[in-house]
């Protein structure tokens, strides 16, 4: 009863009903309550109905419903839930309190920057005219008072795109630094990168942390490509290596890997360059053995090229390919049915050699 409970929650019903039990419990003296989004007046008064012995002090919203990525991305973590969005006719209630969730989650991103949008979004999109009015109905019309904030040169646009609009991007391999590693291994929406399936790291690099507001050569790397990044990965190993006045001839990624490895005291003084080091290397290590260069090569040809005999016969030949994983097959088989619809014999040709694989 001597301490005070702060709590930090969305504003849900499943919050609500956990605070009420907790306020009739009464195991601290004072609560102090911020929710992360807008609180709707029945949800507060039926937290203030619970609250019999007046242990809430203080209600208010901080604007912070939103996973914030970096400085450009932010994600509102819906997961599986999504996915139904793409189809309107399967839409059901759960698919609804997606789009919901989506609603807040931008309605709450654009109060915590002071935003009253103009909104737009893609006309043959069902999904994305249902979201945009959704949004503009809380921002204009619910919620009026709340968004009145003076539009300065440059207003705000909110631009809703539907994924089917581009069907071919996320079908490409990506070759720049922080695409490369979410495709590969995955960054959680804290920034973290999973390498607990890699036994040869040591315990301390087994789940890095990948943050541009924090980590000086991720954000000046992020968006490099490949080819640049293994340059810029040795770049910063050789300044390392002048700092503490170490000499060794360094000319691959697996002299990166054992200069690192080498010295305990490498390890200790710089852990960033320890990190940057083992996913370069882990990375270099999933591209040869998938053989993801090889696939890219194919993939530029169908998507780009303007042979299509010659993008059938790579695509069939790397069909053929053991080394190549399923998922690359597939996307490829995908990508040419994307680029040469109308080519209905190659097409099934291709989905026969994948299926006999």
């Amino acid at each position: 009863p001597h301490l005070k409970a702060v709590v930090f929650a969305r504003p849900t019903r499943d919050n609500a009903n956990a605070l009420t039990k907790q306020l009739r419990r009464g195991i601290y003296g004072e609560y102090h309550v911020f929710f992360s989004n807008i609180c709707p007046d029945g949800l507060l008064q039926d937290l203030a109905s619970g609250d019999g012995d007046e242990l809430v002090k203080q209600v208010q919203e901080f604007y912070a419903d939103a996973v914030a990525v970096d400085r450009h991305v932010f994600s509102l973590d819906v997961g599986e839930a999504n996915s139904g969005l793409m189809n309107p006719a399967r839409w059901t209630r759960n698919v609804g309190s997606a789009v919901d969730r989506c609603v807040e989650g931008i309605a709450s991103v654009l109060l915590s920057l002071k935003r009253r949008p103009f909104i737009r979004h893609a006309r043959a999109s069902e999904s994305a005219r249902r979201l945009a009015t959704d949004v503009y109905r809380l921002v204009y019309e619910q919620e009026q008072g709340l968004f009145d904030f003076r539009r300065g040169e440059g207003a705000a646009q909110l631009l809703i795109l539907d994924r089917f609009d581009d069907a071919v991007t996320p079908l490409l391999s990506q070759w720049t630094y922080q695409a490369m590693v979410h495709e590969i291994f995955g960054i959680s929406c804290t920034n973290r990168v999973d390498l607990r399936h890699v036994k040869s790291l040591s315990k301390e690099l087994r789940e890095l942390v990948l943050s541009a507001s924090e980590d000086a050569f991720f954000a000046e790397n992020m968006y490099a490509n490949y080819g640049d990044l293994g340059a810029s990965v040795k770049g910063l190993v050789d300044q390392f290596q002048q700092q503490t006045k170490m000499t060794k001839k360094i000319e691959s990624i697996d002299d990166m890997a054992r200069f690192v490895e080498s010295y305990p005291e490498f390890r200790t003084k710089s852990g960033n360059v320890s990190k940057h080091v083992a996913l370069m290397s882990e990375l270099s290590a999933v591209i040869s053995q998938r053989q993801l260069m090889a696939a890219s090569q194919v993939e530029q040809e169908v998507v780009c090229g303007t042979d299509r005999s010659g993008a059938f016969t790579q695509v069939r030949d790397a069909l053929r390919n053991p080394q190549i994983l399923e998922e690359e097959r597939l996307k490829l088989v995908l990508m040419f049915a994307l680029r040469y619809e109308n080519e209905q014999g190659q097409i099934q040709d291709l989905i026969q050699t994948l299926m006999s694989q």
